[in-house]
């Protein structure tokens, strides 16, 4: 499944890429590390340039809510310094990841003076759209929810080999779960389906779907 969100760096110029890059400081996190928490003031935003996150929400229970992966060449946290608002999210990495913090005067200054502003706001509205469609496939099947989710994850994070369509990262069956607004163990349940049908294979932070095409079929 495609996510139809603004990419900010796929519509700038390549004078104005170079500008915001030079404008960030290089960092490096670990895989299943914290990078923004949800409540925490938007100081700055992170340009991924190697590596992929996951944005979350956490319910008054406590659950977690996977709202989207983000990857390579993406923008995040721009949203709170645009509005001036707290962080909306978590964001956390899925595997090591490289990029950009860019201060949030720094970010601003550059928005201004590029006249920037009705893209950056176009950017979160979309991304706003998406998280309502997520809400609307809640209503789908267990079964119908995992395989989309997995399609998407073969997309952002998954690459070609022998065996097939390898993902490699540290999400576990609980945020597979919590993504989709399912159990646990209903998600368990699915997993060993697709598993008994030769469909995907999967180990310690890893899932190997054997058949992508025929695991689009089964929605």
């Amino acid at each position: 499944m495609e996510d139809s969100s603004i990419r900010i760096m796929d519509v700038l110029s390549d004078d104005q890429r170079t500008m915001l890059e030079a404008i960030g400081t290089p960092v490096h996190f670990p895989p299943d590390q914290a990078v923004f928490w949800e409540g925490q003031p938007s100081h700055s935003a992170l340009l991924i340039l190697r590596g992929n996150v996951k944005v979350t929400q956490e319910a008054a229970d406590g659950t977690e809510t996977i709202l989207a992966i983000r990857g390579p060449v993406e923008l995040i946290g721009e949203e709170g310094v645009l509005l001036a608002a707290v962080r909306s999210a978590k964001v956390t990495t899925i595997t090591e990841v490289d990029g950009l913090d860019i201060a949030a005067e720094e970010l601003l200054g550059f928005v201004e003076s590029r006249s920037l502003w009705p893209l950056m706001y176009r950017a979160v509205v979309q991304r706003r759209r998406q998280a309502d469609r997520r809400a609307l496939q809640a209503r789908l099947d267990v079964k119908t929810r995992l395989t989309h989710w997995l399609q998407e994850l073969a997309e952002e994070l998954g690459e070609e080999t022998e065996e097939g369509c390898v993902i490699e990262s540290t999400l576990s069956q609980q945020d597979l779960a919590a993504h989709i607004g399912a159990s646990r163990d209903a998600v368990a349940i699915e997993l060993r389906k697709l598993r008994e049908a030769g469909l995907l294979s999967t180990g310690r932070h890893r899932i190997v779907l054997h058949d992508v095409k025929a695991l689009r079929s089964t929605d």
